[in-house]
């Protein structure tokens, strides 16, 4: 009994010492000391940098961070919450360095899958390796998408846990369940968990037309109540951060809470509650460009990708005199891309080899689940083609809850990712664990291989009448440099970055067929028996391997990494910002002009600008009708003190705007407006320092007020915090204040000398108040009830959660041990 305890243990053993060797392996540079750069991680800590500052020197927990967009909520920045199952990710991931750790994590959760499916040991890792470098998981690493690659990588456990619960394992499936569906939801990709939720729902229409055909209905019906419950559970330890989101996504972009009508400059392609239609289905998968799982540069690969010296480009520069040195640097960066999308880093690939195993799948495998894995891989194939299967997903976009606020639909091939390879493994399975009739076997086995290897030769055959011409040609200014502007040169180079990209397309293609042929060879010396299944198996691995993370070494190699000093040196402040920074000013913001949307500024000032999918939309309508405009007075009464311009000679400088408000004025009169449209338009010549503009639906908090102020009037900042702000004013007459402060209601509190008074919308998306005679306290205290009382249920459900999953190991093991003995 010890010994095959043990032999069941190191098999296991073995796989996650593959696992990590491979991670190593592909992830080499980290071993050398290196970091990997990612985009959106730089942006991230530029953005976050206030928050995080202010709770490392205080200890407070920031939910209020005035960095960017002239202040918002950090929920989807930097939300310190006390959710104790992030610790179980921690576990599981072993404390890997970046991004061995995303490569680790992802070929563990289809191993679990696989080994829940009781597919052969071979299979399992051939399966994870497949999943764990499908070409959009390097895509997304080297972009900083970390949340969504820790959600994807729990996407392959969750279905584990489900299928468990379906065949009868309850307790065990249940926890598994709500475990990975608890951890997905915790990193906070919501589009993907979304996406997932949608898979759940084939899958249990699958099983329902299962269990109606076998007349197992009572026992479905259980396992769907075990997993809804499971389920409900999974969600209470990321209370904190789907309440604060739920509740911040109504005053977004996302929400639709934009109160300007289309007359006032409204697209009008908006969902109520939604993104506009034309923003959320950018970057929607070509349907041709779907066929990149197959030969992955049909599409040219990247946006920017390097081309070799002797490419046709290439001979090209030097015929026409550019320097090699020159040359070389170019090359690394050439538009080879030529689809549809705006831009991207790679194609979507999961292996040859493996969609001829996934098209062998629907030959061979007789189980049912074929079906709504079909299903699944359909839906996510829809749902990627976004604008370009318009009337489905457009019927989606103003009907299904949730749909409208998430875009780049391209996102959903993460399904298929999933699902393609899973049943591509099963078919394996199957092939190497069921008796089969020879020639039956080889006859479908040629029908794969027709179908994979015909589509690959038939888009190689195509290739010989593709324009391979892309709508950014035409832009390609680059070119004007190497050619005086000439045009019959700038021709003659297009025509060979198009011949290049038509050379990519014909070499992936032949090395496309070389990989079917290898998986399909290997399959039919199996069946000859000329072959046995280990060695099989084992040889189908590495050719798994080494196709797919040559592909992924495409995306995501030496390039991607830099020292820890070179990345620090992101957010070393320049000229402009020390001087800036002398400033004792405790609160100013700053207008940069030159990247206004650029998160970097916010690393060091306060800013007016900054980097953000989920700004408010009050805001976004001010930078479109106001701030685009360069409207002084806006500028003015959002406090920027300082402007950001660049020189006649492009270098960085500034000035000071001395009509900047400050944190807080008395205004001498107030401007009714009917609607948000006449409030907006009265803003484009508002003297903001003299007069507020405000809606008329505020009228009753002012109670007939008629502002007035003395010579001496002031409201001053005392107390400077991203939860908490402090004043003391004096009037002698009752007056109304305008504070520089973005209007938030769902959480800030006004109290007057220790009396809660009411926080009015002003000048569209400032605070303003009304404010007693003489001397007082004001304090602004931010205090949103979805965080605190959010936080504590987190707190104890996830307690509650890691106890639970305790008592389901102890329980399995002393079940096992019982077994055993």
């Amino acid at each position: 009994m010890k010994q095959n305890w043990q032999k069941a243990v190191l098999k296991h053993v073995y796989a996650v010492l593959i696992f990590l060797g491979l991670s190593f392996l592909f992830c080499s540079p980290v071993l050398e000391g290196l970091e990997i750069r990612q985009t959106d991680t730089v942006s991230w800590q530029a953005m976050s940098q206030e928050a995080r500052a202010y709770h490392d020197s205080t200890g407070i927990k920031p939910l209020w961070t005035n960095a960017m967009f002239g202040g918002m909520p950090t929920y989807q920045i930097y939300l310190s919450q006390d959710n104790y199952t992030y610790y179980l990710h921690e576990v599981l991931t072993l404390g890997l360095p970046k991004p061995v750790n995303f490569f680790f994590l992802a070929m563990i959760g289809f191993y679990i899958l696989l080994s829940v499916m009781g597919f052969r040991q071979w299979v399992n890792i051939l399966g994870a390796i497949a999943f764990g470098f499908a070409s959009y998981n390097p895509m997304i690493i080297s972009a900083g998408h970390d949340t969504k690659m820790f959600t994807i990588a729990y996407m392959a456990p969750l279905l584990a846990g489900i299928l468990l619960t379906y065949r009868g394992k309850y307790l065990i499936g249940g926890i598994i369940t709500c475990i990975t569906l608890c951890l997905m939801v915790t990193n906070g990709h919501y589009q993907i968990v979304f996406y997932t939720l949608l898979l759940c729902l084939c899958i249990g229409i699958g099983y329902l037309v299962q269990a109606i055909k076998t007349k197992q209905v009572p026992q479905y019906i259980k396992a769907t109540l075990v997993l809804l419950g499971f389920g409900l559970l999974s969600v209470l330890p990321s209370t904190v951060s789907l309440w604060t989101t739920s509740e911040f996504s109504k005053f977004t972009m996302r929400g639709g809470h934009s109160e300007l009508t289309a007359e006032a400059g409204q697209e009008g392609d908006k969902t109520k509650g939604g993104l506009d239609k034309s923003y959320a289905f950018n970057w929607s998968q070509g349907k041709m460009e779907t066929l990149t799982t197959f030969v992955p540069n049909l599409y040219g690969g990247g946006s920017y990708s390097p081309l070799s010296s002797n490419s046709n480009t290439a001979k090209t520069f030097s015929q026409i005199g550019v320097p090699p040195a020159q040359q070389e640097q170019i090359l690394q960066q050439m538009p080879t891309y030529w689809g549809p999308q705006p831009m991207t880093d790679g194609p979507v690939y999961w292996g040859a080899a493996i969609m001829f195993f996934f098209v062998l799948a629907f030959f061979i495998v007789k189980d049912f689940n074929k079906w709504w894995i079909l299903a699944g891989c359909l839906l996510g194939l829809f749902l990627a083609w976004g604008s370009n299967f318009a009337f489905f997903n457009y019927f989606l976009f103003d009907h299904l809850p949730l749909f409208s606020k998430f875009r780049a639909p391209a996102q959903a091939l993460v399904l298929c990712q999933l699902l393609v390879p899973f049943l591509a493994c099963w078919a394996l399975n199957d092939l190497v664990t069921k008796e089969w009739d020879k020639t039956a076997v080889l006859k479908q086995l040629k029908n794969a291989l027709y179908v994979t290897g015909g589509i690959v030769v038939l888009l190689l055959l195509l290739s010989f009448g593709m324009s391979f011409t892309a709508d950014e040609d035409a832009g390609l200014r680059f070119y004007q440099q190497f050619t005086g502007g000439n045009q019959q040169l700038i021709d003659q180079l297009l025509s060979a970055l198009r011949a290049d990209r038509a050379s990519l397309l014909r070499l992936d293609a032949i090395r496309s067929l070389v990989f079917i042929l290898i998986a399909a060879g290997l399959a039919w010396a199996f069946i000859q028996k000329k072959l046995q299944a280990g060695y099989m198996l084992a040889l189908l691995t590495l050719s798994v391997a080494v196709d797919q993370m040559l592909v992924a070494h495409r995306i995501l190699n030496s390039k991607n990494y830099v020292t820890p000093t070179d990345y620090s040196s992101h957010f070393a402040p320049s000229p402009v910002d020390q001087a800036i920074k002398q400033d004792k000013d405790p609160y100013y913001r700053v207008f940069n002009t030159v990247s206004f949307m650029d998160a970097l500024s916010s690393y060091h000032h306060r800013s007016v600008g900054g980097y953000s999918p989920v700004k408010l939309a009050l805001y976004d309508d001010l930078i479109k009708y106001q701030i685009a405009k360069n409207n002084p007075h806006v500028l003015n009464m959002l406090n920027a003190k300082y402007v950001i311009v660049q020189d006649q000679q492009g270098q960085l400088s500034y000035f000071q705007n001395k009509d900047a408000l400050g944190n807080a004025w008395f205004v001498d009169s107030i401007v009714w407006a009917k609607n948000a449209d006449v409030e907006m338009q009265t803003l484009d010549s508002l003297p903001t320092g003299r007069a507020a503009v405000i809606d008329e639906r505020f009228k009753p908090a002012l109670n007939g007020l008629v502002p007035g102020k003395d010579s001496a009037a002031s409201i001053q900042l005392t107390k400077y915090g991203l939860n908490e702000l402090q004043y003391r004013s004096h009037n002698s007459k009752p007056g109304f204040a305008v504070f520089s402060e973005i209007y938030y209601p769902a959480g800030w509190d006004l109290y007057i000398d220790g009396k809660k008074e009411e926080i009015v919308r002003t000048d569209y998306l400032l605070r303003g108040a009304k404010i007693p005679a003489g001397d007082h306290q004001l304090v602004m205290k931010f205090e949103p009830r979805s965080y605190y009382l959010g936080n504590t249920i987190t707190r104890w459900s996830s307690i509650a959660m890691l106890i639970l999953l305790a008592l389901a190991i102890a329980f399995e093991a002393r079940r096992a041990a019982k077994t055993q003995s």
